[in-house]
Parts: structure tokens; C-alpha cells; sequence
């Protein structure tokens, strides 16, 4: 009895060391997509759902979808900016853009001209597009300071 109990230890231990260090676990982490999805609008002349490779660019979103119309506005619009994945990309046209104020590119004393907008806001908006450029007018909200009521004011007053 003692022997076959010797036996079988000695079996099961036999078999825990030959597949000891054959599990090697997977991470998905490293696996990144190859395209990604992003939806043109506005001022191009196929605007629609265009797919990109993984670096894609504004300005090859743009080319996907078409290219430029004639009336299109790309003062505020960073054509070498990468576009993250499911991002709505928004061309506007010149009639659109002459009065609004660009959140990615005004001065402080353009900013500060908007209803709700001091210098000190103005400020944060400046400080929280360093960090990232605004991909939405909603995108807004996330300045201190900037709530639904004064997002509300100014949001016929401003583009990208």
C-alpha cells in the first residue's frame, strides 16, 4: 500500500513538472488594430463613413472621402492631426466660419469676446487645447468653468 501511495506521488509529480512552464499566457493588450472608422461631414464631396489605416491623418480622411469642396474652410482644421478611431470629422464652409470663433485656434481676446467667456476662462480654454486639440464643440464642456448654460450661450458663436 505505502508503495503504490509512493507511486502515484510520485506520478502526479512527474506530470506537474513536465508541463511546468508550458502555459505562457497571452496579453491583448499588444494586438492593435491595422484601420480605424471616422465620419467625414460637411464641406467634401463624399461625406460619409471613410476607414483609415491606424496613422491616418485629417488630411487622408479628407482624400478618402472625396477631397475639398470649393467652399470648404480649412483654417480650422489641423490636416496633419491624427484622427482617433469613431471621431466625426466636421469640414466647414467659409460662410459658416466668418463670424464664429475657432475654440482650436483663437486668441484670448477673441475668446474673451464670447458671452459667458472672461479672461481667466479664456485662459483654460487655451490651456486645456495645448494638452489636446477640441475634436467636438462639446468637447467644451470639459473646461472648468464651462458649464450646459454657458456652453448654450456662446455655441452659435464657435467652431472647431
Amino acid at each position: 500500500m505505502f508503495k503504490r501511495a509512493l507511486l502515484f506521488i510520485m506520478g502526479i509529480s512527474l506530470i506537474c513538472f513536465a508541463y511546468y512552464g508550458r502555459y505562457q499566457p497571452v496579453s491583448l493588450d499588444l494586438i492593435k488594430p491595422s484601420t480605424k472608422q471616422v465620419e467625414v461631414k460637411g464641406e467634401v464631396n463624399n461625406p460619409g463613413v471613410v476607414t483609415l489605416k491606424w496613422e491616418g491623418t485629417a488630411q487622408d480622411a479628407i482624400e478618402k472621402a472625396g477631397g475639398l469642396t470649393e467652399t470648404a474652410d480649412t483654417q480650422s482644421i489641423s490636416l496633419l492631426e491624427q484622427v482617433s478611431p469613431d471621431t466625426v470629422l466636421v469640414i466647414p464652409s467659409i460662410q459658416e466660419t466668418k463670424d464664429l470663433v475657432s475654440i482650436n485656434n483663437a486668441s484670448l481676446e477673441e475668446l474673451d469676446t464670447l458671452p459667458g467667456v472672461g479672461p481667466s476662462i479664456a485662459q483654460r480654454i487655451i490651456e486645456y487645447r495645448k494638452e489636446q486639440p477640441f475634436t467636438s464643440l462639446d468637447d467644451l464642456k470639459n473646461v472648468k468653468g464651462i458649464g450646459d448654460k454657458t456652453f448654450e450661450k456662446m455655441k452659435e458663436q464657435i467652431s472647431l
